[in-house]
């Protein structure tokens, strides 16, 4: 959706005449976006996140596949049917997301074409498809790559309606806004409401006339009040309102979320794109030269997809009522701020291509968007080739294999004080019932639900088992355990087994105090909580309560709050 009228000076520069291979370039992109993609989603082990969106997919039931995953409906009724009509696998069950960034790809190259942005729009195509975001959130299977798809259709249908007046693009444009509050509410919302906005301003300034866009101001105005805050309403009332939009809150909120933008957010999207100087010079850039600004600012696409996510943000920020350790701000929430982003670079690339311009700046500006270009395939290549997640199915066969079928499997993802600690991901997926795995997380053990017998091993995900935010770490925690020797290191994953013959009820109290001496108060509080709970339904209330005076006594005054803290809000103390 881009300028389709331009003014007679600016005509040389946003039409530049169209190569013989220019087509090429555009279909080449494509190509290594789609290879990377595909390839990323079939190397790439399933995320909690993913196992959790894909568990209902097996269902008959329309309602429970709707329903069990809290979201709007197209995405997971899609991902049901590819799994219904194809079968499980890593592959097929991320189809929908693996065909929506390679459509996003095709329809960007259309639009750019049509836009007759020539190579300046093949140069943005190919950032897009090497894109760390585009590679890695067009293999997740979560509904981000698709309502992106859907948001880059519409306007691709609304350019080709402004430019033909033809009634079937004016349609598509409808289904494609009806589809968006429907996979994703967030940015569809914004970007409905501001695509709205944008058209009357350019209307209102002489870009065209009403006639061309009222159909689809209204069309984006209808969807965002009939479909968009209804549905909102719905997932804020079963997502436990998530926002607060109480102004009071707002205001005393304000502080704590602008230090956590300035310290977490923005250095996180500079960690997902290439060295962030020079994303950054080449972004000042694009909006300080007269020409590129000109360009980019003229392009209707522009202003929806920068207020989409930049809204998101800035909500997320300010009216999320969570502590931003619980919930932080994540990749894949930036992810769309990519398009923006690559139209910014498409705008700087025109100065390139503008044979007015000074040719030293046009080598300049050439240097810097090869340098952004270059400079993001390091991560990209690591996306390909690292897991993102642990990999369950080795877990799996590992324990199958090696570990005796009575076992007493103790699984545990350390992690700092208040955050979510994850379950164990390798069943039902990966293994059948034997041998028995607990994890050991924010919720207690009953005796009654652990093995009388059978040897005591102890799995620890080192993902987390550090201070600070759960990063995408492949190093496993493998500090020495009393009572105990590593049998296996996996990826970000360490098996332990017991040497002091560490068996049944006993054992795994025993094995729950070494580990959570050994992974210190702010770690391994939770396996404290827990071998204390045990310790009580073994009649031994008092040694309990000893262990849990003990790990206070262990932790500095900050950490000892933030452990009572945490463990009042989710009942974790036996004693309280």
């Amino acid at each position: 959706m881009g300028a389709v009228a331009v003014h007679a000076a600016d005509r040389s520069a946003e039409a530049p005449s169209r190569r013989a291979g220019e087509a090429w370039w555009y279909a080449a992109g494509v190509l290594v976006g789609s290879v990377l993609i595909v390839v990323t989603a079939i190397r790439q082990p399933f995320s909690y996140d993913e196992l959790t969106q894909i568990a209902p997919y097996g269902s008959n039931s329309i309602v429970e596949i709707v329903t069990a995953t809290r979201q709007p409906p197209i995405d997971p009724l899609l991902g049901a049917m590819f799994q219904h009509l194809f079968g499980m696998g890593q592959l097929r069950q991320r189809l929908v997301p693996v065909l929506a960034g390679i459509g996003t790809l095709i329809v960007l190259s259309l639009l750019w074409r049509r836009m007759r942005l020539g190579l300046a729009g093949a140069f943005g195509v190919w950032v897009m498809a090497t894109a760390p975001m585009m590679i890695r959130y067009s293999a997740y299977t979560r509904p981000y790559a698709l309502p992106l798809f859907i948001m880059v259709l519409f306007a691709y249908a609304v350019h080709r309606w402004l430019e033909e007046r033809r009634s079937g693009w004016l349609v598509v444009a409808g289904i494609s806004a009806v589809a968006l509050p429907l996979t994703r509410v967030p940015e569809p919302m914004v970007f409905l409401g501001v695509t709205a906005a944008t058209l009357a301003w350019f209307t209102l300034r002489g870009r065209f006339s009403w006639a061309q866009t009222r159909p689809v101001i209204a069309i984006s105005l209808g969807v965002l009040v009939i479909l968009g805050v209804p549905m909102y309403l719905l997932l804020a009332y079963t997502a436990d309102n998530f926002l607060d939009t109480n102004a009071t809150g707002f205001v005393g909120r304000f502080g704590e979320g602008a230090h956590e933008i300035g310290t977490a957010a923005l250095p996180l999207l500079a960690s997902w794109y290439s060295w962030w100087p020079l994303t950054a010079l080449a972004l000042v850039a694009a909006v300080a030269l007269g020409g590129s600004r000109r360009r980019l600012f003229s392009w209707l696409l522009w202003w929806p997809m920068l207020a989409a996510p930049v809204a998101f943000l800035l909500v997320y920020h300010f009216l999320n009522k969570f502590p931003f350790e619980t919930l932080p701000y994540r990749a894949r929430a930036a992810f769309f701020f990519l398009p923006a982003f690559v139209l910014a670079l498409v705008a700087l690339a025109g100065v390139v291509a503008d044979r007015t311009s000074a040719r030293w700046l046009r080598i300049g500006v050439a240097v810097l968007l090869g340098g952004v270009l270059v400079g993001q395939l390091p991560l990209s290549t690591t996306i390909v080739v690292t897991n993102a997640a642990p990999d369950f199915d080795q877990v799996a066969q590992t324990l199958t294999e090696e570990v005796p079928d009575d076992a007493i499997v103790l699984y545990g993802r350390p992690s700092p004080v208040g955050q979510t600690r994850q379950p164990f991901l390798g069943r039902p997926r990966y293994m059948g019932d034997t041998p028995y795995v607990a994890t050991v997380e924010n919720a207690p053990l009953a005796v009654d639900d652990l093995p009388a017998s059978g040897p005591v091993y102890v799995l620890i995900n080192g993902q987390c088992a550090a201070p600070g935010r759960c990063e995408a770490e492949t190093e496993g925690w493998d500090e020495p355990v009393p009572g105990f020797r590593i049998a296996q290191r996996l990826e970000r994953i360490t098996l332990y087994e017991p040497v002091d013959g560490q068996e049944g009820r006993a054992g795994a109290v025993r094995a729950l105090r070494a580990f959570g001496d050994a992974l210190g108060p702010q770690l391994g509080y939770t396996e404290t909580f827990v071998a204390a709970g045990l310790l009580t339904q073994l009649g031994e209330p008092a040694e309990g309560r000893a262990l849990v005076r003990r790990m206070y006594d262990r932790a500095t005054p900050q950490v000892a709050r933030d452990i009572r803290e945490v463990a009042a809000t989710e009942g974790l103390d036996p004693f309280s």
